[in-house]
């Protein structure tokens, strides 16, 4: 029997009429969020990540039991403080799960324009936990049916746009450096550097980076102050086309090419990732941990359509 594949249209589309589960989880989210363009679009990513993840929010037992598949352990799932003032950028979120989170209003990575989910690094989704006795910030990214393959996903730092981009982050690992906080292999001369982080997925996992070194510590609110972070980088594994680094997608990024053909996350986590930093990197197929949630009617939805 052949298996199914449900990362095209012709199957998604069985839920083009319910594209989101529940509707009403759209009101727990911020009313000035700018979501997803593609949100209504049986294919996206944002739909998914909101189709799990906000539909367990109030769960703090499957959302322990869901991180728990990809070697993550929470001691403590956290609310985010509603209302909280973060320099001059309001939340008024509310639950544990924040989408389309930026940190404070001023970009800690420099970044000149924008707001959330709007020409700024948004998470696609946010959480706190206590995890090995600190409060840890989770920055979450989600993937679905992405394909990078095309050219224009290749060179996130040529042209004018692209200058700007190297200047920008440049600053950003400048200030770490001198905290001997740089989270990325860039010791070596004729090896990797910042110009190789081109494709799409390595530029959208260095801006991420970047910006939870650059929020961690965080004074919060009066009573959480954020210790550590994480980054969870969640994918589904019948994307083979996001799965591994294929050459082509590596024709801009010099210092990778001699690990072409290896797993996206493989090379992130142990090619780019200085060793101690590695630590903070959580990766996983977020379709395979579907199946430990609660049993209830959105277990069934997830599992029909996802799993």
């Amino acid at each position: 029997m052949n298996k199914i594949n449900k990362l095209t249209k012709e199957y998604q589309n069985r839920w083009s009429s319910k594209p989101i589960f529940n509707d009403s989880l759209l009101r727990h989210i911020d009313t000035k969020v700018q979501l997803h363009k593609d949100l209504h679009n049986p294919l996206s990513s944002a739909a998914a990540c909101l189709n799990v993840l906000s539909n367990i929010k109030d769960n703090p037992d499957d959302i322990k039991q869901f991180f728990r598949c990809f070697s993550l352990e929470i001691d403590q799932v956290l609310n985010f403080p509603t209302g909280v003032n973060i320099q001059n950028e309001i939340y008024n979120d509310i639950g544990p799960i924040v989408f389309e989170w930026i940190g404070p209003q001023l970009s800690p990575i420099y970044e000149k324009t924008g707001s959330r989910g709007k020409y700024r690094t948004s998470i696609d989704a946010y959480l706190l936990a206590r995890i090995a006795g600190k409060t840890t910030q989770l920055l979450i990214e989600w993937k679905f049916t992405e394909d990078y393959s095309s050219k224009s996903y290749h060179h996130k730092f040529s042209g004018l746009e692209g200058n700007e981009r190297l200047r920008r982050y440049s600053s950003v690992l400048a200030t770490l450096r001198k905290e001997n906080l740089i989270p990325f292999n860039l010791t070596d001369e004729g090896k990797i550097g910042l110009y190789d982080f081109s494709y799409e997925p390595l530029y959208q996992l260095l801006r991420m980076t970047l910006l939870a070194k650059m929020t961690t510590p965080l004074q919060l609110s009066g009573d959480i102050r954020i210790e550590d972070y994480k980054i969870v980088h969640l994918t589904h594994s019948n994307n083979e086309a996001l799965k591994c680094l294929k050459a082509d997608y590596l024709e801009y990024s010099p210092g990778l090419r001699l690990h072409s053909n290896r797993e996206l996350h493989d090379v992130w986590q142990n090619e780019i990732l200085v060793p101690n930093e590695r630590q903070h990197f959580v990766c996983g197929y977020w379709n395979k941990a579907l199946s430990q949630l609660s049993n209830s009617d959105l277990k069934d939805y997830l599992m029909e359509r996802y799993a």
